[in-house]
């Protein structure tokens, strides 16, 4: 067989030969093991029912917080500089001889919002913990449903920057100049003009603009500017021309709008008025430290006689583990009045349904027998909507 080598390398190269042979041996089988087990697998039957779930889920019901959104409007105006004239010139008494800053409150919203209520955190256990619909912070939903968790765009306060007023107010003062030409022997010999003269002239020009407007309306000055396009545009500018040069006597405004939201979440227990935000004047909406502003309060008056009647039709029972099998509760929520105050002065009333002043109680067992799909308020945790479910449907679940 191998006629050129000795008896030892023989020897060497059948061990080798008989080596390889045997490493493909332990492959062979390691391959028909996979595939048996492989084929195991793929012999189980299809209708095979998988394990029922056995185990629990942590839920927990919403609390009702209140959210207050506010509008305000800053102003800063700026006085002009010709206002010891706007009575003598223009008739225009009591002419504005400062600067200052203001601000108002010019519209306020009320709304309901539901968040994880710290205090009512329950765990559902048997097959429905299979069954929860929640929403991403945990709030049960939904119970044998397909109702999805929406999700409400964010509420927040819009910071809009500080009003704005330029470092020269007034860049056109005047269409004159503001040098007297002097008579004198020396050519070209200038003064300049004081207060009270610019402030004639720019009144005269007031009158002049007025007079040009009066004109271009009375004698149909469109008739001859076809288009109205054109005509629109003069008459335009006249006015924005007329309103820059009365402002240099009484002033001009610049505004900006604010936009603030504040969450209060009333307490189930003591919980009656809060101080939402303070407001002042001349600040704006500044924090509760702050006492330069008037608190606004958020007074609640809650509707005793409805907590009452929702505690005598839901009895005794509670919200323990030892009154649901399924672990599985939701509110009967009660409802309040809502003032919100600044000062004496109401702001805004309303009636608001908030889940923290009802009662806790167990679903009732008969729901929970898979032939029911249950929506819960994401809000107040109350029961929204009760369906039953077909067979076809069921089925499919």
């Amino acid at each position: 067989m191998f006629p050129r080598l000795g008896i030892y390398n023989k020897l060497q190269i059948l061990c080798g030969l008989m080596n390889n042979l045997n490493k493909m041996k332990s492959i062979y089988l390691t391959l028909l093991g996979l595939l048996f087990v492989a084929g195991q697998v793929m012999a189980s039957p299809k209708d095979e029912k998988p394990v029922p779930f056995t185990g629990g889920v942590v839920y927990s019901l919403p609390e009702t917080g209140i959210r207050v959104t506010v509008e305000a409007e800053q102003v800063k105006f700026v006085h002009g500089p010709y206002y010891q004239y706007a009575e003598k010139y223009l008739g225009i008494p009591n002419a504005p001889s400062a600067d200052r800053e203001s601000w108002k409150i010019t519209n306020v919203r009320l709304s309901t919002y539901g968040e994880p209520d710290p205090t009512e955190i329950h765990t559902a256990s048997g097959p429905f913990a299979s069954a929860l619909s929640l929403t991403e912070d945990g709030v049960l939903i939904g119970i044998n449903s397909d109702v999805k968790s929406g999700k409400d765009s964010v509420a927040s306060s819009v910071y809009t920057p500080d009003v704005e007023v330029p470092a020269e107010p007034w860049p056109d003062r005047s269409m004159h100049s503001f040098l007297n030409k002097v008579d004198t022997i020396r050519p070209e010999m200038f003064t300049s003009k004081t207060l009270q003269q610019k402030a004639l002239e720019t009144a005269h020009d007031i009158t002049k603009i007025r007079k040009r407007e009066f004109k271009s309306l009375a004698f149909g000055y469109d008739k001859a500017l076809p288009d109205g396009e054109a005509y629109n545009t003069m008459v335009a500018q006249l006015d924005k021309l007329e309103k820059e040069y009365v402002g240099l006597f009484i002033g001009k405004s610049y505004k900006a709008k604010h936009t603030y939201v504040f969450n209060v979440v009333p307490d189930a227990k003591n919980g009656k008025s809060a101080i939402v935000f303070r407001f002042s004047t001349s600040k704006g909406v500044v924090p509760t430290t702050d006492l330069s502003g008037k608190p606004v309060m958020l007074e609640i008056d809650r509707n005793i006689g409805l907590e009452k009647s929702n505690g005598q039709i839901a009895g005794q029972q509670t919200a323990t583990p030892g009154t649901s099998n399924s672990g599985l509760f939701y509110r009967i929520p009660g409802n309040a009045g809502v003032r919100l105050l600044d000062g004496t002065h109401i702001l805004l009333e309303s009636h608001l349904t908030l889940g923290q002043f009802g009662k806790v109680v167990p679903i009732p067992e008969g729901l929970l027998n898979g032939s029911y799909a249950i929506r819960l308020h994401p809000a107040t945790g109350a029961i929204q909507r009760i369906k039953k479910i077909m067979e076809k449907n069921k089925e499919e679940q």
